[in-house]
Parts: structure tokens; C-alpha cells; sequence
């Protein structure tokens, strides 16, 4: 990818509506305007000035740069799980038994996914895009002016014992023949580094590379702004009702209609919604993460650290520590599960005697693809729309270079990477592979 991308000229400058002003939403908007286009994005709660922004799954994630996310979600041997994840509904990974039949379908290519070949070639797609995913990131912080907000002091993954690294340790391997920088760390060197860890570890090992924001609100608000300088426009309401017209894309926003040349969805776990308004129907669904805050506790870590039997992420930001992670597939009209935060909130305290109280919990929704990879491309059925959505636990991550991505594909320019794994009806109707 170019990092001078050619502009179109004044007199062929096209307008771009892009649904959803999440970061994958701001980053597809500051991408495109460095290629000269024109932009709009519409969301029900733009993160401009002093809004809260908490409904946006950006708000409310574990804050962390994360290039050893190259493992899908899905891995040999999960099918044998199934019957303890709707049976056990506070485990790290969990299925609302109500929610089962609607998941069906996305469940049963989830659990394709987990075979051994397609794990692997998983793992090579995501690596792909994570070796690019900091240069898709640096020129819109430099842009934005968020350098300060970053923290690069890696991310620490913690064991209980040598028989869990040493299971671990395989898909560490795994991960170093990616590019992957890590360090194994025993317990001694753990505690040097986050001596306010209760020492309930074996082992761990730190990712090198990985660095948190300090605050998603304030890098979201830094974007906005840029935006608004370089002549971007926010439009706020739900948008719905996308539609052909001649040339050009329609679409409404609380009953005013609206056009664009060009519109990219980029509305998280509700774009498939939107996708089937095209014509398109994507095998997306929704996991339901949650965070705790404990604001006095933001100084007690260096960096965010996960204990993975656990299966959440404890994260030091500017309000404080962030407890955030699980997995609850459950879809988006269920109310939060009480039992789910309280399950956090203790672990917090456990693992961090010092955390004190938990003031505010959230519950946001990761839009997931049952393969762990993210829909990037232009519709089948309306070419003028572009998808970028489905990013799963990695949204923070890729969404630099998911807007760089939907920024070339909008300019006609073809991308440094095969997108056809990426493309939106990769699972066809009901799910199964995509006949060529």
C-alpha cells in the first residue's frame, strides 16, 4: 500500500457516506480524505465533543493494540466444548441457550472454522493483516495529534500453571513463525514487572510490541476532530432504507433521505442489517463483551494483563483499571447478564487485591464472523457499497489498516493483500463455503 496515495482531481471529487463513526468508521473516513474525497459519516451517537460515546463497542473495549492476534476464535477441538458453553452461561465463552437457534447456522461454520487446515490458513490471513495494521494506524494518530495517548509497554498473558503454558506455548509457536515478538517469562521476572499482581501465576509471557490507549473516547474525539478540519461532516440518527439510486447510493437517516457516490457500512454488529437492505445476506453475529471500571486502581498496573483461564483483560487507562473480555454469544436485544460482571468484578479483586470498588459496568457488541476474519470489500450486489465490518476482538487493531484497505477499494486501486478471503459472501446463504 502507497503511503502517498494518489488524489483524484478537484473536478472528480466524489462524496463518501460512511455508516458508522466507530474507529474503523473514523479511520475509513481519514483515509479517504487524504485520497481527496469528500466525507460524511452518520451514527447514532458520533463521538463528537463532550459526548459519552458509551453505546459505540469502541467505548467500551480492553483499550489494546494487539499484533499477536493472529489465532481465530475457533480451534480444534472447541466443538467438544459446545454442550458446556450453553450449559455453563458464566464461563469465559458461553451461548444463551434461548439465542441457539438463531445462531445455528453461524454456530456450525464457527465450529468449521476450528479445523486444523483452516486454522491455519485463519492464521495466515489475520497475520497479514496485522503485520500491516500499526502503519495503517500511525499517520491517522500522527494526524489526529494522539501520540500522548499511547502506552507502548506490551501486554502481559499470565498462566497458573506449567501444564497451561506448556498448551499455550504450542500456539506461542505459532505465533513467532508470524512475526510475532514475544518473551517467555517465569515467575520471578512476572512479578518484577506487576508486582501489584497477586502472585496466583506459574509463567507468563509478554508480547513486546503490543501497546495500549489510554483513553478510546479521546483518541475517538481526536479523529472526529481531524475529520471536521479537513471538511468532514457528521450526520447523527439511525441510518436505514440503503438503496440503489441511478448512480449513485440512498439511504435515510431518522426519515430525511439522503445520496452519496459512494457508501461504506461500517456499523459494527448491526451491518448485516443494512447489508441485507443491499440484497445481501453475511453470516455475522454479535458476541457480548462486558467491562468493569475501577477507578482508583489505574496506577496498580503497568500494562494490560490477562489471566487466561480468566478470559478478560485488565487494562490501565487515564479512569482508571478496565477489566473487559468474555465471550456470550447472545445476540442484541438480551439484557446484561448481572451474574457475567459480577464474575469480573471479583476476579478484579482476586487477582488485584488492591482494585478497590467497581463504579461503572458496560455492555457493548463485538460484530464476529464465524472465521475470526473481518468482511472488507466492495457488495455483490451494489458495487458503490463497500463493507468493513466483523472485526471481532480486533476492531482497535485493524482498523487502521481496515480504513486504508476500504480507502483503496473506494479509489479503484487494487490492495497488497488477496481479499477474497475477506469478501462478504465467503459463506454463502445458509453458511457453507462459497462455491466459486
Amino acid at each position: 500500500m502507497s503511503p502517498n496515495p494518489a488524489r483524484p482531481s478537484q473536478p472528480e471529487r466524489r462524496h463518501v457516506t460512511i455508516i458508522g463513526a466507530g474507529f474503523v468508521g473514523l479511520a475509513s473516513a481519514l483515509w479517504l480524505q487524504m485520497r481527496g474525497f469528500q466525507v460524511t459519516l452518520a451514527d447514532r451517537e458520533p463521538p463528537l465533543g463532550n459526548a459519552a460515546w458509551r453505546q459505540a463497542a469502541s467505548y467500551g473495549n480492553a483499550c489494546t493494540f494487539a499484533p499477536q492476534a493472529v489465532l481465530p476464535v475457533s480451534t480444534p477441538g472447541l466443538v467438544w466444548q459446545v454442550p458446556r458453553m450453553i450449559a455453563d452461561q458464566n464461563g469465559p465463552l458461553a451461548i444463551r441457550w434461548r439465542y441457539l437457534p438463531h445462531l445455528l447456522p453461524w454456530l456450525l461454520a464457527f465450529l468449521r472454522a476450528g479445523r486444523e487446515a483452516e486454522v491455519a490458513r485463519i492464521i495466515a490471513v489475520l497475520a497479514s493483516l496485522l503485520n500491516r495494521a500499526e502503519a495503517g494506524w500511525m499517520p491517522l494518530i500522527e494526524t489526529a495529534n494522539a501520540e500522548p495517548l499511547l502506552r507502548r509497554t506490551g501486554c502481559l498473558y499470565l498462566y497458573k500453571s506449567q501444564a497451561e503454558f506448556d498448551a499455550a506455548d504450542d500456539w506461542h509457536r505459532r505465533r513467532e513463525q508470524h512475526g510475532v515478538n514475544l518473551t517467555r517469562l517465569d515467575a520471578s521476572q512476572v512479578r518484577e514487572l506487576e508486582p501489584n499482581v497477586a502472585p496466583l501465576y506459574h509463567s507468563g509471557v509478554l508480547f513486546n510490541d503490543a501497546f495500549t490507549i489510554d483513553s478510546p473516547r479521546r483518541l475517538a474525539a481526536a479523529l472526529a476532530q481531524a475529520i471536521v478540519e479537513r471538511g468532514g461532516k457528521f450526520l447523527t440518527g439511525e441510518a436505514t432504507n440503503l438503496r440503489r439510486a441511478g448512480s449513485r447510493v440512498a439511504f435515510s437517516i431518522d426519515g430525511a433521505d439522503h445520496e452519496a457516490d459512494h457508501l461504506v457500512v461500517a456499523s459494527g454488529a448491526r451491518s448485516a442489517l443494512l447489508a441485507r437492505q443491499v440484497g445481501d445476506r453475511i453470516l455475522l453475529d454479535t458476541e457480548r463483551g462486558y467491562h468493569v471500571l475501577f477507578p482508583e486502581a489505574g496506577k496498580l498496573l503497568n500494562r494490560p494483563v490477562c489471566f487466561v483461564e480468566e478470559g478478560f483483560y485488565m487494562t490501565p487507562m487515564a479512569d482508571g483499571l478496565r477489566a473487559a473480555g468474555t465471550v456470550e454469544l447472545g445476540g442484541l436485544s438480551a439484557p446484561p447478564s448481572a451474574n457475567r460482571i459480577e464474575i469480573i468484578r471479583k476476579g478484579v479483586g482476586k487477582l488485584v487485591p488492591r482494585a478497590g470498588e467497581a463504579t461503572e459496568t458496560w455492555l457493548g457488541f463485538r460484530p464476529s464472523m464465524p472465521d475470526s476474519l473481518p468482511v472488507i470489500g466492495n457488495s455483490p450486489e451494489l458495487p458503490n457499497v463497500t463493507y468493513a465490518f466483523g472485526h471481532g476482538h480486533i476492531g482497535l487493531t485493524l482498523a487502521g489498516v481496515t480504513g486504508r484497505l476500504v480507502a483503496e477499494l473506494v479509489s479503484g486501486e487494487t490492495p497488497d493483500i488477496d481479499m477474497t478471503p475477506l469478501r462478504s459472501d465467503r459463506f454463502g446463504r445458509w453458511g457453507g463455503k462459497r462455491q466459486a
